[in-house]
């Protein structure tokens, strides 16, 4: 069969978008772009998919991103498994998503305790001395221990700077394709630590290896 998918974003249990319907379609492409307030990170923002229907919408599913894990002023694409705990399928499909952490034009001083939350390291938040950028690509893992049994993603940290791929698939030789940009600092001896780290489908996190 078919169906009629939209989305709806929400935090703290409040619609802040909702996304068009795409008829007749399993595989949904929106291709749309919003920008939603915030005014605190220690919240969860929901993504829930519906069908729609003539009289009513059945929920497809959910996911949930921790906005304190974005990274300021970088894009970053989410692959979020939808779950639904009332539903029998074990696969609800995923959705696809690419998202920016940005500070309002003219908030800074404003939201000086919303910026605080970011975690952006002290010297760089102090007088932005760091000196270059340290480019990382993260290409591919070949027989990571388990990985044909949970999802896989990795841990990058430079300092207080921290990173996290997308959580790929249950694969032994997952393909990440990504890149992060580290900010350099001649003044420390940072060392660049990798984390493997495995989520089975119980949301239990395990570090494999370092």
């Amino acid at each position: 069969g078919t169906s009629d998918p939209y989305v709806k974003f929400k935090l703290n249990g409040k619609t802040l978008y909702k996304s068009k319907v795409v008829y007749k379609n399993l595989n949904p492409v929106w291709d749309e772009t919003v920008v939603l307030p915030v005014h605190t990170l220690d919240q969860k923002l929901w993504i829930k998919v519906y069908d729609r229907d003539l009289t009513s919408s059945d929920f497809m599913g959910s996911a949930f991103v921790a906005l304190a894990e974005l990274e300021l002023n970088r894009t970053t694409e989410q692959v979020l498994k939808l779950e639904d705990p009332n539903s029998l399928e074990d696969d609800m499909g995923v959705i696809v998503l690419n998202l920016s952490l940005a500070v309002k034009q003219g908030d800074f001083k404003r939201n000086s305790s919303f910026i605080r939350s970011m975690r952006l390291s002290d010297s760089l938040r102090k007088n932005q001395l760091w000196n270059g950028l340290v480019t990382i690509t993260l290409l591919e893992g070949k027989n990571i221990p388990g990985g044909d049994l949970a999802e896989i993603f990795i841990l990058l940290k430079l300092g207080d700077q921290r990173y996290k791929s997308k959580t790929l698939c249950k694969s032994a030789n997952p393909q990440w394709r990504e890149q992060f940009d580290f900010h350099y600092f001649s003044d420390r001896k940072d060392m660049l630590d990798i984390e493997v780290w495995r989520k089975d489908n119980k949301k239990h996190e395990e570090l494999l290896g370092t």
